[in-house]
């Protein structure tokens, strides 16, 4: 058996760049990536799914930053979940392919040694992400730093696992 050496810690960025609020996590990413974090590693995605899951092979610790849309949310508030506590969500699915629990589950039963030992799930609740724009709503501008100052604190955290 080949052991390959897992690279600490990545940042998935996941939305679309051309749909107003959905590029938060894109954005939040790209943030992360300016302020230089040593041994963090920075990935921005499109798409969901088998993407997803092969990215976050070999890692120790992934970090994915997303919008997510919840009916009692409020435009900026922030969502850390566990991977235990997404897997069981329905918030994180995709019309474009398999969604992100079941990408995850995937992984984790035909690559089981190569998946992260943990993942965590950083979300920001949006409020537009129907319209072609490649700016985020002033509300959820205004609150993009402290989605970022967010994730960079999980990092420092290092991995649990």
């Amino acid at each position: 058996m080949i052991c390959m050496s897992r690279k600490k810690l990545l940042v998935l960025g996941i939305g679309n760049p051309i749909l107003s609020d959905d590029a938060v996590g894109i954005l939040a990413a790209r943030e992360i990536r300016n302020r230089n974090i040593p041994g963090v590693d920075v990935e921005e995605l499109s798409a969901s799914g088998i993407e997803v899951m092969e990215v976050m092979l070999d890692r120790e610790k992934v970090v994915i930053v997303d919008a997510i849309m919840l009916p009692d949310g409020h435009p900026g508030d922030v969502f850390i979940l566990r991977e235990e506590d997404f897997l069981k969500t329905v918030h994180a699915s995709s019309p474009h392919g398999i969604n992100l629990p079941t990408a995850i589950a995937l992984g984790r039963q035909t690559a089981p040694g190569r998946m992260p030992g943990e993942i965590v799930f950083i979300a920001m609740q949006v409020e537009n992400i129907d319209t072609f724009s490649e700016t985020l709503s002033p509300r959820i501008e205004s609150k993009i730093t402290g989605l970022v100052d967010t994730v960079e604190g999980e990092l420092r955290k290092g991995s649990n696992k």
